[in-house]
């Protein structure tokens, strides 16, 4: 079942994992880790957070060192074995997953983002686990002499911030009443304030609860401009010649948002093949569900929604891949097709997952359903700002028709 799901991205996969190297390694050890999360997933999602055991089992497993350099011990692994590990993860636990892959993309923005100074600093400590959020529910800071002071700021949405040492939270420079740019502000997680509001009804291990921070200096060197990496512009000299941290800053942020949400699709399918052969269709005269018609095309059908999102969203990592490696920068249009394509892929997922509680009958609405959990983790998932597809297709429609584009790219 998985060789025919994987279709054309099996030369990916096997390129990672076959392949041998970190790579190929990162990824069985993900995979290797199923089972316990799986076993772990209902204390997780009872915490709202994901438990000591299983940080440090993906620590052990380097799957939090990912996007760390290697200069810095990291194991500054391709996008596509970044994506197999983090869907493998996905299979097991889609929170586990999205910790993960959040971590990760901090990570890489902490190496991306930021001076060699900074990142030395951060990274002289083994195992190092970032937090970020971009976007301040509400922030009031000032301009002091060598950087800044956030007076009083509330973010949420912070995913995997209860197991990281750093957090950066994004906050707007205001100058005369103008706005100038968007600024990252890097701090110890020590500074911040947990609030405790994550209570949701999909994704619950993540602990993506919201933060205060409260009069906090941050020195210029420890500012990041997110604007400026959509330009191609980083700080982090010490990288120039590490294509990894030179891709394409909005594409590679949007698209680890999917990695999870894969990992979820094919999850459900496994829960959902593995139930199988235990059902029958009531008031049919099939007493095996596997023998009906009906069943065969659910099947046909979801598994080629989760198999065309797959195969998309391993194009574009691929695609982010390609370009950097080849010194270019991406024209902003391909940026909003990657855009595009990565909203079209989650909302295939969805549908897939959905179609497979469709035919999980009446019994699926026990709340202790194998299918259910997989189920809200890929709706929440779905749900992501970076993923909605109305967002994305206007946006790639404007710029198609000659408009300046109206989000990010």
């Amino acid at each position: 079942m998985e060789r025919v799901l994987n279709g054309a991205t099996d030369e990916l996969e096997r390129r990672n994992v076959v392949g041998g190297g970190a790579g190929g390694d990162v990824v069985a050890r993900a995979e290797a880790l199923i089972p316990v999360l799986r076993d772990r997933a209902a204390d997780s999602n009872a915490a709202g957070r994901l438990p000591d055991e299983t940080i440090a089992d993906l620590d052990a497993a380097g799957l939090f060192s990912m996007t760390i350099p290697r200069r810095y011990g990291g194991l500054q692994t391709d996008i596509t074995t970044y994506m197999n590990a983090v869907v493998a993860l996905g299979r097991g636990d889609p929170s586990v997953a999205w910790v993960a892959t959040i971590i990760n993309i901090n990570n890489w923005f902490l190496s991306a983002l930021y001076p060699p100074e900074t990142t030395e600093e951060v990274f002289s400590v083994p195992g190092v686990r970032t937090a970020a959020v971009l976007s301040p529910r509400s922030c009031k800071s000032r301009r002091v002499d060598g950087g800044f002071v956030i007076e009083e700021g509330i973010w949420g949405f912070n995913s995997g911030v209860y197991h990281s040492q750093w957090e950066m939270l994004g906050f707007p420079v205001i100058e005369d009443g103008v706005h100038q740019y968007d600024a990252l502000a890097l701090m110890p997680a020590s500074n911040v304030e947990f609030l405790d509001d994550w209570d949701t009804i999909g994704i619950r291990g993540s602990g993506s609860t919201s933060v205060r921070v409260r009069d906090i200096f941050i020195p210029d060197a420890r500012i990041g401009r997110a604007d400026l990496a959509r330009q191609g512009i980083y700080p982090s000299t010490q990288l120039d010649d590490e294509w990894l941290y030179r891709s394409a800053f909005t594409p590679l942020g949007q698209i680890i948002i999917a990695f999870p949400a894969l990992g979820a699709g094919l999850g459900a399918l496994d829960m959902f093949m593995n139930g199988l052969a235990k059902r029958g269709i009531t008031a049919t005269q099939y007493k095996s569900q596997a023998e009906a018609p009906i069943t065969h095309l659910q099947i046909g059908e979801a598994s080629a929604k989760i198999d065309a999102a797959r195969t998309i969203i391993a194009a574009a990592a691929a695609e982010i891949e390609r370009t950097a490696q080849a010194g270019q920068s991406m024209p902003p249009l391909d940026r909003a097709r990657i855009r595009r394509n990565t909203g079209f892929a989650d909302r295939l997922i969805w549908e897939g997952v959905d179609k497979l509680a469709d035919a999980s009958g009446g019994s699926f609405a026990s709340v202790r359903h194998p299918l259910g959990r997989y189920w809200h983790d890929a709706r929440i998932a779905s749900m992501h700002a970076t993923l909605v597809p109305s967002t994305v297709y206007e946006l790639f429609g404007r710029m198609m028709c000659g408009l300046d584009a109206t989000g990010n790219v």
